[in-house]
């Protein structure tokens, strides 16, 4: 199964595109919700707002799968900036291609600043800036543009302001892969 790329988002039929962007639009959603720690403990209408996102979702994949049965939809776990500017700019030429036919990715730029959030907070950076409130899908592409922005500064040794976030010395290279962690043998102490 393939990841979702620009270049596979490039490939696909403008209508199509537009549906798997309701798909992945529709999840965010979900995820957003299930993740806000406002309400991810809440019960009673919380927790039926969340079932009810998370059966939107479930509805808007089941009919993509039967209308493109040949599509895969798997989705790396998105805890690196590489991986989440990799996920954005698939998103963002996903939105492109479908055009007018979709509707601005509200909860998919969401979800990209709570994936950015986490690893900020992880690394001990700071958060990506906010694109002003905007609308429409020139909104979204700025906002996923920063998003990517931020990321490409990570992976680079560099946050937004141009800081080094990465102060620790380099890692050894261990049997052929760079950067591996090398973990000393736990020993158990006496009581």
């Amino acid at each position: 199964m393939a990841q979702l790329t620009p270049h596979i988002a490039l490939a696909l039929a403008p209508d199509q595109a537009a549906e798997l962007a309701r798909v992945m639009e529709s999840q965010a959603c979900w995820e957003n919700l299930r993740d806000d720690p406002a309400v991810a403990n809440a019960h009673g209408p919380g927790l039926r707002e969340r079932q009810r996102r998370y059966e939107a979702f479930r509805s808007a994949l089941t009919g993509y799968t039967a209308r493109y049965p040949s599509v895969a939809l798997p989705e790396l776990t998105l805890n690196t900036p590489q991986r989440v500017a990799a996920w954005c700019r698939a998103v963002r030429t996903l939105g492109e291609r479908a055009g007018t036919r979709a509707e601005p990715p509200v909860h998919l730029v969401g979800k990209a600043y709570r994936l950015t959030d986490r690893i900020a907070a992880r690394l001990g950076v700071e958060v990506v800036v906010r694109e002003e409130k905007g609308e429409g899908m020139d909104a979204a592409a700025r906002a996923l543009d920063a998003v990517i922005a931020w990321c490409d500064g990570l992976s680079a040794g560099r946050n937004a302001t141009g800081s080094v976030v990465n102060d620790q010395a380099p890692r050894p290279v261990v049997a052929g892969f760079v950067g591996a962690v090398v973990h000393e043998p736990l020993v158990a102490k006496a009581g």
